[in-house]
């Protein structure tokens, strides 16, 4: 087994798995994290059934067979599947924003709420919350924070106008899902605490260590 890639749940039809960042979820290359939870498992078929941007870390389920990713797949468009993201944005927020903007043509929802705010080295004010998509478009947390003046700390292609932040990388990743096995029925809750590029900033490391989750320091 890879010991580089961290899996949460499997049985005979899905297997859930973390992403790190700067890993794209699937491609040509040997190196996307598709390849690496094959080598990891064996599993020669084995398919992502959703995609985490590159710089984006997190929880991903994987189907072992063509009726489980058809099933996930299914599941993801009728909104079946509850997904939480860890975002660091630029600026202070209100407590609690809901963003309902249109995406590719299609409806798109957020719901933003912050969990605590500071600053990091060479930053303007940041602000850190757990960000419920209520759908699933391209780039959506990006594109809706960006759009609502509060960009995702790290993100160069969406970025926020007036943020400043001297560092590198994306600030987002994918804590938490939600949702019933399409196969068996069983609810599946996949939960932990963000990487470590959020676990190590103190203020968000104070809110963090008050929720009894699995440690992130390996993720």
């Amino acid at each position: 087994m890879n010991p580089n890639v961290i899996i949460d749940f499997e049985d005979d039809h899905l297997l859930v798995a973390w992403k790190p960042h700067g890993v794209l979820t699937s491609g040509n290359s040997r190196k996307t994290f598709r390849a690496m939870v094959r080598k990891s498992t064996g599993l020669q078929q084995i398919e992502p059934c959703h995609r985490l941007d590159f710089a984006t870390s997190g929880w991903m389920i994987f189907g072992k067979n063509k009726r489980a990713i058809r099933a996930v797949n299914e599941a993801f468009e009728m909104g079946e599947i509850k997904k939480k993201y860890w975002a660091l944005c630029h600026g202070h927020m209100p407590q609690k924003l809901i963003i309902k903007l249109p995406l590719d043509g299609k409806p798109s929802g957020s719901i933003v709420e912050v969990q605590s705010s500071g600053t990091l080295a060479q930053s303007a004010p940041l602000s850190a919350a757990v960000v419920e998509t209520l759908s699933g478009r391209t780039h959506q947390i990006r594109r809706h924070l960006e759009a609502a003046g509060h960009g995702v700390v790290g993100d160069d292609k969406f970025p926020s106008p007036g943020g400043v932040y001297k560092g590198r990388g994306l600030f987002l990743c994918a804590h938490q899902l939600v949702f019933t096995h399409p196969i068996t029925g069983a609810t599946l809750e996949i939960k932990s605490l963000p990487s470590k590029k959020f676990t190590s900033i103190p203020w968000v490391h104070k809110v963090l260590n008050k929720q009894a989750l699995p440690l992130s320091s390996s993720l």
